[in-house]
């Protein structure tokens, strides 16, 4: 399946679409306030990227959090348009792009991706683009579905290209020289342990999308930096 054969609309099932972060479920948020918490210690003026940015809910809680400017990039122009009513500001820009793009070379201060490299057939490529776009000492924040609790093989999300083991994760930031700062675990779905099939959504439970620093959950997310 192709970029021409994905499903990019704001109905296609995989998309958050609330017009107000207080109507976000808590495991929608939690990632990008935990990106908040690791990028608090920066001096600004800083800037930072969204990749892919969705509607711009994390995009617009970064930037009005830390003292940045936010380029927030996502390939569905109905999302983006979505941004752009709702959570555009003096420091946040949106833009549809398609990936393969490119980005300037140690151009951020950090980059935020979240749940987002699933969704791109050249994984290592994508990756590979954050890291060359981060400025040395630059952090990359990204999480994706882990694979070890979600097989993409039972679970055929048809958004979805590749779901990542802890250990492929650690391998993609070894092989582009970055320095683990640590990874996390949390549960958004109920998966039936004998089938190893999501059953459901836990995205309202107060505890869906908690953060623990070492734990498998069905969704992984890793802090890097990249060196001076």
């Amino acid at each position: 399946m192709g970029l021409l054969d994905r499903d990019f609309r704001l109905d296609s099932g995989e998309r958050l679409t609330a017009l107000h972060p207080d109507a976000l479920p808590p495991d929608a948020i939690a990632r990008y306030e935990f990106a908040r918490e690791v990028l608090a210690d920066l001096p600004g003026p800083l800037l930072g990227a969204d990749i892919f940015c969705g509607n711009g809910y994390g995009t617009h809680l970064l930037a009005q959090s830390l003292p940045c400017f936010m380029h927030g990039i996502d390939g569905s122009a109905e999302s983006i348009d979505l941004a752009n009513r709702n959570y555009v500001d003096l420091n946040v820009l949106f833009s549809q792009k398609f990936f393969p793009f490119s980005l300037p070379a140690n151009h951020f201060d950090f980059i935020v991706s979240i749940e987002s490299i699933e969704h791109v057939e050249q994984g290592e490529a994508f990756f590979g683009l954050m890291v060359h776009a981060l400025k040395p000492g630059g952090r990359l924040i990204i999480s994706a579905p882990n694979s070890q609790v979600v097989d993409l093989s039972k679970n055929p999300y048809a958004w979805h290209y590749k779901h990542y083991t802890v250990e492929e994760f650690l391998s993609l930031g070894e092989r582009h020289g970055l320095t683990l700062m640590t990874w996390l675990g949390a549960d958004c779905t109920l998966v039936n342990p004998s089938s190893g099939k999501v059953v459901s959504g836990n995205y309202y439970s107060p505890h869906s999308g908690a953060l623990t620093a070492g734990r498998i959950g069905d969704t992984q997310t890793f802090y890097f930096q990249k060196p001076q």
